[in-house]
Order: C-alpha cells, then sequence, then structure tokens
C-alpha cells in the first residue's frame, strides 16, 4: 500500500465512525523517510517509562534514578527526563506531563503486541503488571518482538488524522469525545517507534 492509499484508507475509515478529517491533510512519511525502531529499542524504552513516570505520581526522582540505573535503562531516558530525575523538586506541570506517560506506555507496548489500542480508552488499568518493575528487564528486552512495520505506520498515519481532528474540535468548539492528551501521547510514542524523530523529545507534533 502506498501513503497516498494509507491515507484515503484511513480517511475513509475515520468518516465511517463520524470522524471527518480533510481529504488534503499531507501525508506520512514513508519507510524509506525513516529509521524505525527495533523491538529492543521499544522494549527498553518502555522498561524505562515504568520508572520514569513515576514522578508524575509523587516518586523522588533520586530514588528512581537508583532504580534505572541498577537495570542499565538510562540509555532510554529522554534529556528532558533525565533533567527531572535529577531535580529535588519538580513543579506541577511537568508532574502532569509524567504522568501522561503511561499512554506513550500503552502505545509503545502495542508495539510488541502486549496490548490493544483503543484512542477512545485510556491506558490499560493493568498496563504496568506487563512491564518489568524493580526487576531485570534483560530477558524482556531480548525477547520482544515487533509489530509489523506496516501496521505501526498505519497507526502513525491514523494518529496523525486524529491529532489533527481533536486539535480542530477544541479551536471550533465541537464535542469531541476522544482525549487530544490520550491521542498526542500515543502520537509520539508511535512516531518514535516508527522513526520519524531519533530525539524522543523532539518528535514534532504538528497537525
Amino acid at each position: 500500500m502506498n501513503m497516498e492509499e494509507l491515507k484515503n484508507k484511513n480517511t475513509q475509515y475515520l468518516s465511517s465512525i463520524g470522524i471527518d478529517v480533510p481529504e488534503d491533510l499531507p501525508q506520512i512519511e514513508s519507510l524509506n523517510e525513516v529509521e524505525p525502531r527495533t523491538a529492543q529499542d521499544i522494549a527498553g524504552r518502555l522498561s524505562a517509562l515504568a520508572y520514569v513516570i513515576g514522578l508524575g505520581f509523587g516518586a523522588r526522582g533520586e530514588d528512581l534514578l537508583e532504580q534505572l540505573n541498577k537495570y542499565n535503562l538510562m540509555p532510554y531516558v529522554s534529556g528532558y527526563e533525565r533533567e527531572l530525575l535529577s531535580q529535588d523538586i519538580i513543579g506541577e506541570q511537568d508532574k502532569i506531563d509524567m504522568s501522561w506517560l503511561a499512554e506513550c506506555a500503552q502505545a509503545l507496548a502495542w508495539c510488541i503486541g502486549l496490548v490493544d489500542l483503543d484512542h477512545f480508552k485510556h491506558c490499560d488499568d493493568d498496563l504496568a503488571q506487563k512491564i518489568p518493575f524493580k526487576s531485570n528487564p534483560e530477558e524482556f528486552i531480548q525477547e520482544s518482538q515487533l509489530r509489523p512495520i506496516a501496521e505501526i505506520q498505519e497507526q502513525s498515519d491514523l494518529l496523525y488524522r486524529l491529532h489533527w481532528y481533536v486539535r480542530n474540535c477544541g479551536l471550533t468548539g465541537q464535542e469531541c469525545e476522544l482525549s487530544e492528551e490520550v491521542i498526542s501521547e500515543r502520537r509520539r510514542a508511535i512516531d518514535w517507534a516508527y522513526g520519524v524523530e531519533k530525539d524522543w523529545d523532539a518528535v514534532p507534533m504538528d497537525t
């Protein structure tokens, strides 16, 4: 399936469930324009997020850093997150941002076949139980397997169009059953996995 066909497929699917997006929205990057992550990259990042998310729920950065270093997960922590982990006190907005990383975790877990993705729902209640925590993640990382890249590509395209939709709803005052935070965080994770941008903190969120 070429990128125009993928765009049309997702546009028609969204229309069938009552979500109308412009047909002239751009195509996303094709496979020859990106560098997709390996299953090990994704599983490592997911394992690190299990700790980083704690910043959003009152955990001390010092304690989280100890665990991340113990299990050799620091290479999977973003620059922004490293800064927050090293601070004694973090701001309320940063805490909120870190708590929303749970939706990134849901998307990354989907990429390696651990969960389903329903963008009308928040992350699974039992998501944390599927990720190593305070235990060695080495086997989890090494044995993880990636979904077919075509599925990740399709999800990247779908989330781009959903992100446009939820932002447009906010701008026009339309009622929207989707959460912009859920959509944007999952888009960030999927686009990172698809290889749109190497730096997690720099994944473009334009619509």
